[in-house]
């Protein structure tokens, strides 16, 4: 779905894109994800939530990316017959809860570690998210979250990085009349250094198709992707992405494609449980 999921509730993969989204859930959840990147770089991701009696939904989360193996070359671009390795991961903790009135919030806490060879960096991130349930018509949400505020603790080199702070904005709504949730979003829309259009491009558009009680299938667009592979040639399908969840008793098992242009795919599968 383009990673519209800012304003989607009641999903565990959506607490990455706004920590509210946990809040009134009524279920444990688990999750487990693999990520066929570009190139030979693979992810994953291990998620837990559960909620607690005056406390609200808490979560835990555990993202992990490895770029594969390099090959050191000299100044001269000549190999020296060393190789190393390059691999990130991200350790969160955080929890959702309703403020009443159609509000609900939520915040997470991040441990970010990324490691280069014999090199090293860390950060540590707070994320904050608010959904609004609209009053005025059924099965719509809003969804606003700011994520990445927070700063390194150890850096590459001598120049102390800045974390890339974003504010985005989303809506999520489920047709009345067709089995279909429509989803959209700005991303990074408090960006100081571009104009109110170039903000305005950074959208994502999104849905999600009940083909039947167990079958659901996703189709998105990312316009900022599609921008970004402009240079390297085909565009047409550059940011499109699309997939499928099938329900089997408390399981739900995912797959999803994107497209990036002559960069390449990315594939990803995964399962959820509730209990």
């Amino acid at each position: 779905m383009a990673g519209n999921l800012f304003a989607v509730k009641n999903d565990l993969h959506a607490v990455f894109y706004n920590p509210a989204a946990l809040s009134g859930s009524s279920n444990h959840q688990w999750t487990i994800n693999y990520v066929d990147h570009l190139l030979d770089f693979q992810g994953g991701l291990l998620g837990y939530a559960q909620p607690i009696s005056r406390v609200g939904t808490v979560h835990a989360n555990l993202i992990y990316f490895n770029y594969g193996e390099f090959q050191e070359t000299d100044e001269f671009g000549i190999r020296t017959g060393r190789s190393f390795g390059a691999s990130e991961f991200a350790l969160s903790v955080g929890m959702s809860h309703t403020l009443g009135e159609g509000f609900d919030y939520g915040v997470t806490m991040r441990y970010i570690f990324s490691s280069l060879d014999t090199y090293n960096a860390s950060a540590i991130a707070l994320d904050a998210g608010l959904i609004y349930t609209a009053g005025f018509m059924k099965d719509l949400t809003f969804g606003l979250s700011l994520l990445n505020l927070g700063a390194t603790l150890d850096n590459y080199t001598d120049v102390k990085e800045k974390l890339p702070v974003t504010l985005n904005i989303g809506f999520a709504k489920r047709l009345a009349h067709l089995p279909l949730l429509l989803t959209g979003s700005l991303v990074d829309v408090a960006a100081s250094d571009d104009s109110f259009t170039d903000r305005m491009k950074r959208f994502s558009i999104g849905g999600e198709f009940d083909l039947s009680s167990m079958i659901q299938f996703r189709l998105g667009y990312q316009n900022e992707v599609n921008r970004a592979v402009k240079p390297l040639g085909r565009t047409v399908l550059g940011g499109v992405s699309l997939g499928l969840g099938i329900h089997w008793r408390q399981f739900r098992f995912d797959y999803a494609f994107s497209n990036y242009g002559d960069l390449g795919n990315q594939n990803r599968i995964g399962i959820t449980g509730t209990f």
